[in-house]
């Protein structure tokens, strides 16, 4: 029969950093069970304020403000597979407004749903070439019904399309 002894200790998270009346409260850094580490400002144990979070596994990299634990308000959040970033406004943990860089390629400015561009955007390519143009929702094939979110689940990112108007060109003065 096993013992006490045949349990692999739970790895727990490790903070660093100010108390208020017992509650993590101040700047501080903690480091999670899985390995992700977030810096920054604490309020009542909650991230709140100015932060980077860096997540461990896909070395993705989020950093500005904070509300409740949630991104909240001007930030930053880089891919680490490509380095493309989401740069701007965000409420409740998703971006809304801002751009998207795609490193080496173009910035698309626009709106977001749950981390997909949608609606009226525009894209500002390396070349100096510009369009304007719409992400909209890709709507189900005839006889099929779009997926609905279990009870419980999160609601999930809508399919979208880009749907470019002309380019614009450009001159480059001599």
């Amino acid at each position: 029969p096993g013992g006490e002894d045949d349990e692999t200790p739970v790895e727990k998270a490790r903070y660093e950093g100010n108390f208020k009346d017992g509650l993590k409260h101040g700047v501080g850094k903690m480091v999670f069970p899985n390995g992700d580490l977030y810096e920054g400002e604490w309020c009542e144990n909650m991230m709140n304020g100015e932060g980077t979070y860096t997540y461990k596994k896909s070395g993705d990299i989020y950093s500005g403000s904070w509300i409740s634990n949630k991104k909240s308000g001007q930030g930053t959040y880089e891919f680490g597979g490509d380095s493309s970033m989401l740069v701007g406004s965000w409420i409740d943990g998703q971006i809304t407004q801002g751009t998207w860089v795609l490193k080496g390629a173009a910035v698309y400015e626009g709106e977001f749903k749950l981390g997909r561009p949608i609606g009226e955007g525009k894209f500002n390519f390396e070349s100096g070439l510009t369009q304007s143009g719409s992400y909209d929702v890709q709507k189900p094939a005839e006889g099929e019904e779009e997926e609905q979110p279990g009870e419980g689940e999160a609601p999930k990112p809508p399919n979208v399309f880009w749907k470019g108007n002309s380019i614009v060109s450009f001159t480059v003065a001599v």
